[in-house]
């Protein structure tokens, strides 16, 4: 991971107009404090992440996403992380507090991804299709009133954390080279605060991924979301205009990267899953 290329991304606190709006309306609809790395990326391209919004918007704003979302998040995963005892985090330079902060982290991300997971790949098997079946101007619903959450720091960049954490985290990966080495999970970039914890969590992981094991638990959160985008896919079809929609090499390469980030988003599934649930509970 210390090579990785950065993916190109819109922070939420550069964005504006209806970019800023977008984000607003995501955050409230997955009721999380955050917007999605995949979202900030589609945002760096004219057009995209509008489509793609008037595309998952009808979904979002219904609750039907969130409803599939948390079918997709229920998948039992099978493998365990050792309890960190309070012995331990207070060994690592965790107060109270900072346990809360990393367990209010990796909840938000463990709601965000799965809503991220079936966006992705509905995307995709609407670019499936290199040609749109949809219009402009059906309703997609009112949008969400705003939620506010208390807010997430700004994210840490991967040069700030110490070389041996990313040296770690990228040894969290599935074997592959499908473009998802570029990918740096949002959720190791807001726990990097906490660089001891972790390094620890990494350590503790990483047989994990050796063994197969989270391989084995992210296929099963894939198949149980995907059905669910297949069907939504086939339903939101009619909201899948011409206007921005990528075409030729640029829906190819938009493929690419979805794909990537439907590799990508089920293991860190598992990954949240797993590191919220061997936290000192309260």
């Amino acid at each position: 991971m210390a090579d990785a290329k950065r993916l190109p991304e819109l922070p939420e606190q550069e964005a504006g107009g209806e970019i800023k709006a977008i984000y607003q309306e995501i955050r409230s609809c997955c009721r999380v404090p955050m917007v999605a790395l995949i979202y900030r990326h589609l945002a760096t391209h004219d057009g995209l992440l509008e489509w793609s919004w008037r595309v998952l918007a009808p979904a979002m704003r219904s609750g039907v996403l969130s409803a599939a979302a948390r079918e997709a998040a229920a998948q039992p995963l099978g493998i365990a992380l050792q309890p960190l005892a309070l012995s331990e985090a207070t060994a690592l330079g965790l107060a109270p507090m900072d346990i809360s902060a990393i367990s209010y982290t990796a909840t938000a991300y463990n709601t965000a991804n799965p809503h991220n997971m079936i966006a992705v790949r509905v995307l995709m098997h609407l670019l499936a299709s290199d040609q749109a079946h949809g219009s402009v101007g059906l309703d997609a619903g009112s949008p969400a009133a705003p939620v506010a959450y208390p807010s997430l720091p700004l994210l840490v960049q991967l040069e700030q954390m110490p070389p041996a954490l990313a040296q770690q985290l990228g040894r969290l990966r599935v074997a592959g080279d499908d473009g998802s080495r570029d990918i740096v999970p949002s959720l190791y970039r807001h726990l990097a605060y906490w660089p001891n914890y972790l390094m620890a969590a990494a350590e503790a992981l990483e047989p994990l991924f050796k063994s197969g094991e989270v391989e084995a638990a992210a296929v099963k959160i894939f198949g149980a979301a995907d059905e669910s985008a297949k069907q939504l896919g086939a339903e939101l079809s009619v909201h899948d205009s011409p206007e921005g929609r990528p075409s030729g090499a640029a829906r190819k390469a938009l493929l690419a990267t979805l794909g990537a980030f439907a590799n990508t988003i089920p293991e860190m599934i598992a990954v949240g899953g797993l590191m919220r649930a061997a936290l000192p509970q309260d």
